[in-house]
C-alpha cells in the first residue's frame, strides 16, 4: 500500500475520542465515512470501531470524499501517532494495491 495522505484528526474534542483514547494504538485500523454536512460538502468522518473520532481536515478531504462518494472502496486508514495528553490522533490514509 502507498501512503496517500496523513493528518491529525479534526474536531476530535467534540466527539467520542475521549472515551476510547486509552485503547487506541499505533496501527489500529479506522473507518472513513462520507457525511452530508452543511458546513463542508466534502466532510469525511473517522471512526474507531463504532466511536466517531472526528473528521479528515477540510484541507485534506476533497479527493478522498469524491472517491468515497463514487462508491470506490480503495482507502485504508490507520493510526500513526497518539498524543493522549493533548487528545491528538495522527492518521495515514493508504491506497490499496489493485488485485489484478
Amino acid at each position: 500500500m502507498k501512503v496517500y495522505k496523513n493528518f491529525k484528526i479534526a474536531g476530535i474534542n467534540y466527539y467520542e475520542a475521549l472515551f476510547v483514547i486509552n485503547e487506541i494504538k499505533i496501527g489500529n485500523k479506522l473507518t472513513l465515512k462520507p457525511e452530508d454536512n452543511i458546513y463542508d460538502e466534502n466532510a469525511v468522518e473517522i471512526y474507531y470501531k463504532d466511536k466517531k473520532l472526528g473528521y479528515i481536515p477540510k484541507s485534506a478531504n476533497y479527493s478522498i470524499s469524491l472517491i468515497l462518494r463514487k462508491g470506490w472502496d480503495i482507502f485504508e486508514c490507520f493510526v500513526q501517532r497518539v498524543n493522549r495528553d493533548n487528545l491528538e490522533i495522527e492518521v495515514a490514509v493508504f491506497v490499496r494495491e489493485r488485485d489484478d
